[in-house]
């Protein structure tokens, strides 16, 4: 390699492993402080948090968690998230009205696997402590029911796990790459990434998706692999591994955050 080229491959790759993929992601602000509030007669917790790139004051409420949270674009500001936010108590209100109650992983629920609804049910004993009955809808939990949270949550990460790790060979192996590993994280404002080291990131909570919607966010991520970037050939890349990838991305932007309400972070 010619050293002007060797110079130009090197800044490339300096630049390639100071980002990494931000697909879904939001900019990450940092929490500051936590205070209650009160809203509609109920002691609401408030969470303030500093994002330099915000222009003002701005109050969230997520859609799936009812986490009610307040920007703040500096540190001066900070001292006034709490008022503000009390000056939009009516509109907190509304938007946690429209939270769907959180489904806990017991029995009885109702949770979705691969996109389809299955009950929750105990089961005196069977092939694992966990196993899904598909001829029956259902997810049969063996032992104490106090045991079930996290027998169910256990086993839903291993069947992710196992899920995107086979989901991720069979792409890679599409366009002759190679991923560093594949990890598996309960994140919130992205459901995949991938590092400028190769290392694929995914959300266990991809599991309770159709598999189309998981084989998106796999396709996405391992174009990254070759492509660090969401630029032309990026997408081109996205639709030859997966061509109807965009009735997946449609589903996951209308009701991705609904995956968010089911077990216990």
């Amino acid at each position: 390699m010619r050293d002007d080229a060797r110079v130009n491959h090197n800044s490339k790759l300096a630049r390639a492993r100071a980002r990494e993929d931000v697909f879904m992601r939001k900019t990450k602000p940092i929490a500051l402080s936590r205070a209650l509030l009160k809203i509609d007669g109920r002691a609401i917790e408030v969470t303030t948090r500093l994002n330099p790139r915000a222009r003002r004051l701005i109050v969230k409420v997520n859609p799936s968690s009812g986490e009610v949270s307040v920007v703040a674009p500096s540190k001066r500001a900070m001292a006034h998230a709490l008022d503000f936010a009390r000056g939009e108590s009516d509109w907190i209100a509304q938007r946690l009205a429209r939270v769907p109650p959180a489904v806990a992983f017991e029995i009885g629920a109702v949770l979705p696997f691969r996109g389809l609804p299955h009950r929750v049910v105990c089961a005196m004993g069977g092939p694992a402590p966990v196993w899904v009955d598909e001829g029956a809808a259902a997810v049969r939990v063996s032992g104490r029911a106090e045991h079930a949270p996290r027998r169910i949550q256990d086993f839903l990460k291993r069947e992710a796990r196992s899920r995107l790790s086979e989901r991720s060979a069979h792409f890679v192996q599409a366009i002759d790459e190679k991923p560093k590993r594949v990890v598996i994280r309960d994140t919130v404002s992205r459901w995949g990434s991938c590092s400028a080291t190769g290392v694929l990131s995914y959300s266990w909570r991809l599991i309770l998706a159709p598999d189309p919607v998981l084989d998106y966010v796999v396709a996405h991520e391992v174009a990254h692999l070759r492509e660090m970037n969401h630029g032309p050939r990026f997408w081109r890349l996205v639709a030859g591994l997966l061509p109807d990838y965009k009735a997946a991305q449609a589903w996951l932007s209308r009701h991705g955050s609904d995956l968010h309400r089911y077990g216990v972070r």
